[in-house]
């Protein structure tokens, strides 16, 4: 129709031409728009969101034009591999931690047309290719059913519908794995020290699914007398595990003990990878070290202890708000507010850690990640509560707009007073009140869930007060404390 449109148009405009009543730059014009819609692709479909329900072992996907889904079975570790043909991710990778027999769930663009979707299972599990069953509900919207994962069986491979990746590696490859032979703790330079017989790599982060810190270490095997390090009491880890979770990886999971701050992993040498620790930094000598001139501090937060967690391990989720290319409301100076909400949002998780509460971040880096996957994490993770972190904005014109604004949907309200009074006695900052509002976040979270937003970048008290890395410190325990006092509320201590 566009074709046959334009060219009626142009054998009307030659007409209109020979009258003079165009001129030749008129016409050239419409000639190349013509040239630009006819040669332009059309719009490629999209994933426009997945879940993954993991107590039903069902993922859940929606695309925004029909696809027909691809799948295949791959071994050692075993995944389950789900092409997308025609589908573009238009994103960054996804790579969302699970709990359970289900490791991990990957998205990204396997090629220049196909959407690649890896779901890995734990390791030693395996899935019976013939019980996965594919559930068209329209054609752009399938749930994929998997068996329940099983323990794989030691006398019989494991069935695969794709080119098999060999388990065992050659001799040369069994030449050159270490042999982890120590995690030792340090104490007088306040070190985890992991020796191995050979030179190795390592990889270190924050696992959320597991609220533990990994550091993977390859290529390396445990040795057979390898032991965790001797964990007293009063020592700076409580916990150590140590998995050899494939072949040629091992990991090294960690939990700090309580005030105590994981520093930087180094390695010294080829065979040797080492993890600082350090007693945290109190909030008085935070306070004491920002400039005299902001004087924006509450002097009785120094002595205020966190309230303990409600019994039981409950999940929270923190959510910093956006990241990557995303870089949220710019303000004052160019600040901007992924990093300020980042930063806050990773010192609430370590406090909640601290008092025993299971803190995951949505993401605990700058990336980019749809509101979509924040959800489906409180979701999955079946959190108690949801804590969504922003900064405001308004013109660069008004530098006297200043305050704390936060919101909540149904039955977020109780968390979001809770929250609001906690960060207005502890910080001093503005009140902008507590509202209701239907942001994506809140709405389409089962759990109470609300939106703080911790002053405007473009304020000129706000700003200056979200510059200073004492004062995020201090907003960042006042968010903790209210969320704590909730859960011990609901709790009914």
């Amino acid at each position: 129709m566009v074709v046959k449109f334009f060219a009626s148009l142009i054998r009307w405009f030659n007409s209109q031409q020979q009258s003079r009543r165009f001129d030749q730059f008129s016409y050239f014009l419409l000639v190349s728009l013509f040239s630009i819609l006819v040669a332009a692709p059309a719009k490629a479909a999209r994933l426009e969101s997945w879940r993954f329900n993991a107590s039903q072992n069902q993922l859940e996907i929606t695309t925004d034009e029909g696809v027909q889904p691809k799948a295949q079975l791959v071994s050692d570790p075993t995944r389950l591999v789900i092409d997308l043909p025609g589908i573009v991710l238009g994103r960054p990778v996804i790579n969302e931690s699970m709990s359970g027999t289900v490791r991990s769930v990957r998205i990204g663009q396997f090629d220049r047309n196909t959407t690649r979707i890896v779901m890995e299972l734990a390791p030693g599990y395996t899935l019976e290719p013939s019980q996965i069953k594919f559930r068209g509900i329209t054609d752009r919207r399938w749930l994929i059913k998997l068996p329940t994962p099983q323990l794989a069986s030691t006398s019989t491979p494991p069935i695969v519908v794709a080119p098999k990746v060999p388990t065992a590696p050659s001799r040369s490859a069994e030449s050159e794995i270490a042999a982890i032979e120590s995690v030792e703790l340090n104490g007088s330079s306040n070190q985890l020290m992991i020796q191995a017989s050979k030179p190795i790599r390592y990889t270190s982060r924050w696992d959320r699914s597991l609220a533990l810190y990994r550091i993977e270490i390859s290529p390396a095997q445990l040795s057979n007398s390898v032991k965790g390090p001797q964990l007293g009491s009063g020592g700076p880890i409580s916990r150590v595990k140590l998995r050899q979770e494939n072949s040629q990886t091992v990991a090294v999971l960690i939990q700090p003990a309580t005030g105590v701050e994981l520093g930087q992993v180094n390695q010294p040498s080829q065979r040797l990878v080492t993890l600082e620790l350090q007693r945290a930094r109190s909030l008085q000598s935070a306070t004491t070290a920002a400039p005299r001139a902001m004087n924006v501090f509450n002097p009785a937060v120094a002595t205020t202890q966190l309230p303990r967690s409600p019994n039981g391990r409950m999940v929270v989720i923190i959510d910093p708000g956006h990241g990557g290319p995303d870089p949220g409301a710019i303000g004052i100076n160019g600040l901007q507010e992924k990093g300020i909400v980042l930063d806050i949002g990773n010192q609430v998780a370590v406090s909640l850690q601290r008092q025993g509460i299971q803190a995951l971040l949505t993401r605990a880096d700058d990336r980019d990640l749809d509101l979509d996957p924040r959800v489906q994490m409180a979701e999955q993770s079946n959190a108690a509560v949801f804590v969504s972190i922003h900064a405001n904005s308004i013109s660069l014109s008004r530098p006297d707009v200043n305050g704390l604004e936060t919101y909540y949907y149904d039955s977020g309200r109780g968390l979001a007073q809770t929250i609001h009074q906690n960060v207005l006695q502890l910080t001093g900052v503005g009140d902008r009140g507590v509202r209701k509002a239907r942001f994506y976040v809140l709405r389409k979270t089962s759990m109470p869930s609300v939106l703080v937003e911790v002053g405007f970048v473009t304020g000129r008290d706000d700003a200056s007060r979200l510059s200073n890395p004492a004062y995020r410190t201090q907003m960042a325990d006042a968010i903790a404390r209210g969320i704590l006092q909730y859960l011990q509320q609901a709790a009914g201590l």
